[in-house]
């Protein structure tokens, strides 16, 4: 036999030797177990007295025990308050703040704001190009209809966004209602 044969047998019956000392632990632990197991499932024919006294208690001293505890005043006050407690928390009459709709309103009251502005700073240099250019009056009306003519489009396009508001927080109104009002929950 050459040398590299003898060490790998002689390797091989090491590690075949730590295997079966790795397993001598967990065999013990499951023979331990078993034995505890069989104990307890036998322990009624060995301990009687002590199995009644066990049964006696938690047949019933326990539930007595239980039942006067959880009728008392302190415990019922304790839960019930918890319950109150609960039930604000998920209650639908608190004001739920939704940060989509006041954004909303500030984005609408800011460009409604700017286009003011925007139509005070027009009307003045207006005035101020009529009294400077007596003579071209009419290129001044012309210019006037124009501005008056998308004045009117962004009015309508703020006064369509606003009603779009109105609806969606009435229906938001509608459902806070019915789901106050739905007793099925």
């Amino acid at each position: 036999m050459d040398p590299i044969s003898i060490e790998k047998i002689r390797a091989m019956n090491e590690f075949s030797k730590s295997r079966r000392q790795q397993k001598l632990p967990t065999l013990s632990i499951y023979v331990v177990v078993t034995s505890v197991i069989c104990l307890l499932l036998t322990s009624p024919a060995w301990f009687p007295s002590l199995c009644s006294l066990l049964s006696f208690f938690f047949l019933t001293t326990l539930p007595d025990l239980v039942t006067a505890f959880l009728l008392s005043p302190k415990c019922l006050f304790v839960i019930s308050n918890l319950i109150v407690a609960f039930l604000v928390g998920e209650s639908r009459l608190t004001p739920r703040r939704n940060d989509d709709q006041p954004s909303l309103v500030n984005e609408i009251h800011e460009e409604h704001v700017k286009r003011n502005m925007a139509m005070v700073a027009k009307a003045a240099t207006e005035e101020v190009m009529v009294a400077d250019h007596s003579a071209s009056v009419g290129v001044v009306g012309l210019g006037e209809e124009v501005e008056v003519k998308e004045e009117e489009g962004e009015e309508e396009e703020l006064h369509k966004r606003v009603e779009d508001f109105i609806a969606r927080v009435k229906k938001q109104r509608k459902l806070e209602a019915k789901s106050f009002f739905d007793v099925d929950r």
